[in-house]
């Protein structure tokens, strides 16, 4: 199935302008998504059976040309690489190719809610939403993050050729070693930048909410006022987190340590340790502050006219049975319809199940060492009752 783009349109009636976002605004200036998807128009399920296969015939290829002949490749380093050949590399660009529609349909879907509306008061400055969709296209889609990320790449071929692999005493023929590394380019580069385009909506996303007037719609249907778009880049940010925690884990598994030095395995484990609770603070508890603001803006007018009827009431209270029961009832109107408008109004971007589910995935990664040793115990035996090494 491909990914769904929206496209331009205008929108003269709406009192935003025309701002309907597209895919393709948020990756003119990726070369590897241009040559996947506007040059080559490959359907995604394409890019994902050759994702899997190229790098899968080079390893087993190499599994079956002479690594199992030499008797040093464990069925720890098997499960590894076969983890990441038909798991973790697929998984990585179906996120990669989802993001750019993701983050146009988040926008897109906040318009048409009409969840944003005119600029805040208390904030300084003339900016618009039109001014805001300029930026955010401009800085998510800018030339310069490929270009630092294919100098990161290049610092990193260095790194393992020169520094590691050049003096490690492996088993593992070095030009193998050197192919392996080739192989990992595309996925580090994947990597690289969809963690840069999720960082920059989540920035941009709390500078819009702090900077034009959020307008929370207590039944729509999305049970979330309206924010319920945020769900799926949040599932988007927690799968790819999920993603980083998986690849550490493969790394574990592997008693081969040439797929991944010690530094690159706390490198991989600092991004999860520090980029899932950072992710999950943005996503959803700044959103829940906006709500609540929200929420808390709807009641005070109820609070204030429950103020001014308990004033009423009180100088009341020596005159007629009939004046001291119309104020009684004024006073339980207002409060039943301040304890519905504070029952109806949400709070969350998500539902309370989808956001235990959220969570819950979010940090299953962190028990994973505590099943390190059982999982590869089960290896080890299953590898001796097939008569492998």
């Amino acid at each position: 199935m491909d990914i769904i783009t929206v496209d331009k349109q205008k929108d003269a009636e709406s009192p935003l302008g025309d701002t309907t976002l597209s895919a393709q605004a948020f990756y003119q200036h990726d070369p590897l998504f241009v040559l996947l998807k506007d040059t080559l128009h490959l359907k995604d399920i394409w890019i994902i059976a050759g994702v899997m296969l190229l790098p899968g015939g080079v390893f087993l290829s190499g599994w079956f040309s002479w690594i199992s002949k030499e008797h040093f490749w464990t069925s720890g380093d098997t499960f590894s690489i076969l983890l990441q050949v038909f798991v973790l590399f697929p998984l990585l660009f179906f996120i990669y190719l989802l993001i750019p529609a993701s983050i146009a349909s988040f926008f897109n879907t906040l318009k048409t809610n009409g969840v944003i509306s005119e600029h805040r008061s208390d904030q300084a400055g003339a900016v618009t939403y039109e001014n805001f969709v300029q930026q955010l296209t401009a800085w998510i889609d800018r030339g310069w993050w490929t270009a630092v990320t294919l100098l990161v790449l290049a610092c990193y071929v260095c790194f393992r050729l020169l520094l590691i692999d050049s003096g490690s005493a492996s088993l593992i023929p070095y030009w193998f070693r050197v192919i392996g590394i080739i192989m990992y380019l595309p996925v580090m580069y994947v990597v690289c930048l969809s963690m840069m385009r999720l960082l920059l909506t989540l920035v941009f996303t709390s500078w819009l909410f702090s900077l034009l007037k959020v307008q929370i719609k207590p039944l729509h249907p999305d049970g979330s006022g309206g924010l319920g778009a945020l769900g799926r880049i949040l599932w988007i940010s927690i799968i790819i987190m999920l993603w980083d925690a998986l690849l550490l884990g493969a790394a574990l598994l592997s008693n081969n340590m040439y797929w991944f030095s010690p530094l690159e395995m706390i490198l991989i484990g600092t991004i999860y340790v520090t980029l899932t609770p950072s992710l999950l603070i943005g996503w959803l508890g700044f959103p829940h502050w906006i709500m609540v603001r929200a929420r808390d803006e709807a009641l005070r007018p109820l609070a204030d006219e429950f103020q001014k009827a308990l004033m009423q009431a009180t100088l009341s209270i020596n005159e007629d049975t009939s004046s001291i029961q119309t104020n009684t009832d004024r006073l339980l109107e207002i409060k039943r319809c301040y304890d519905l408008v504070y029952s109806t109004f949400p709070t969350w971007p998500l539902k309370i199940n989808a956001a235990s589910r959220l969570v819950v995935t979010a940090l299953l990664p962190a028990v994973f060492p505590l099943f390190l040793p059982l999982i590869t115990s089960l290896l080890s035996l299953g590898s001796h009752a097939l008569g492998l090494p």
